[in-house]
């Protein structure tokens, strides 16, 4: 009777140390496993557009991934490009902490005047977008940008050849193909700006001033375009004898690049724009201030005299010598 009591009791205690074995051996796989990364990826934008680049230049674009903050694990993953005329200029892969991100750079090279797509793929670990996430690439090759750039190109080298005649015929074709799409405004603007300069050259000042003004109404008007058109009018109202015009123009430009040097003749400077400014206040009577301008002009003569006949002698004096 003791025996079976003890058989008895041995196969409970065997079966209990059985059971809290399998409750712990689950308990600690639990505890191995954990809970699941969630990670969540922000890609920005959602289409790169490049618009119109030259047939046989580039642009570049960047993309941003970024591993938000609350994501519970590194974000990793690889990225290709695919589609002719676009290529990857960053690194291929990323691993990324919890609020870290990159830019991922694009560039659109064109080979002809056609539209272009691609796609950008980003293969990935997160678990808030399926893997792998696209990125539309487009972009249009343009011919006719190569057009406007050389004819533009080639009327400012007739233009410094004092071949006007030429210069002028090349910046009326140039302002006649950018008139075609607002994608030329700056263009325009500039090849406005060089037939202004021919015409000043050739007297024409009136046609002259309407061209200067037409290139600085302009939305996307360069800073150095700018700046010769502001020249110009400067030189052409006071040919027309629009001197506060003349005064408030060249101010500009100064007030700007003190230095200025008009790239495409260098004796069109900025010691001229301070004549300009000196005969100006000269001639409306301010005396004071033209002779201001004579010091900075001519510093080792300065203080110029305020004398409306020294004055001008002077002002004629530095016409001849600078």
């Amino acid at each position: 009777m003791l025996k079976v009591f003890k058989s008895r009791n041995f196969g409970l205690l065997s079966f209990l140390l059985t059971l809290s074995f399998l409750i712990l051996f689950s308990s600690c796989k639990k505890a191995t496993t954990g809970p699941s990364e969630t990670i969540y990826m922000n890609v920005s934008p959602s289409v790169i557009d490049f618009g119109a680049v030259a047939v046989n230049s580039f642009k570049e674009m960047r993309l941003m991934i970024k591993n938000e903050r609350n994501s519970s694990g590194n974000l990793t993953g690889s990225i290709t490009v695919s589609g002719d005329g676009f290529s990857l200029m960053s690194g291929s892969q990323f691993s990324l902490a919890p609020g870290e991100s990159i830019y991922v750079y694009v560039r659109f090279s064109p080979t002809a005047g056609a539209t272009y797509n691609g796609t950008l793929s980003i293969s990935h670990n997160a678990t808030n977008l399926s893997s792998p996430k696209t990125v539309q690439l487009t972009g249009v090759g343009d011919a006719v940008i190569n057009q406007i750039i050389s004819l533009i190109q080639s009327g400012w080298q007739s233009f410094r050849n004092k071949n006007y005649n030429d210069a002028l015929s090349k910046f009326d074709q140039a302002i006649s193909l950018a008139r075609t799409s607002s994608r030329y405004d700056s263009l325009q603007a500039e090849a406005e700006c060089g037939r202004g300069w021919t015409r000043a050259f050739n007297r024409d000042f009136a046609l002259a001033k309407n061209d200067f003004l037409n290139s600085l109404a302009h939305q996307s008007v360069s800073t150095s375009v700018s700046l010769n058109s502001k020249a110009g009018l400067a030189f052409v109202h006071h040919a027309l004898n629009e001197f506060p015009s003349a005064i408030q123009r060249a101010l500009e430009v100064l007030n700007v690049n003190q230095n200025y040097v008009f790239e495409y003749d260098s004796r069109i400077y900025y010691k001229r724009l301070r004549l300009v400014l000196a005969q100006s206040y000269y001639t409306l009577g301010d005396f004071q201030n033209s002779a201001l301008q004579l010091d900075i002009i001519d510093p080792t003569n300065a203080p110029h005299s305020t004398d409306p006949t020294v004055l001008l002698r002077q002002i004629q004096d530095l016409w001849g010598r600078i």
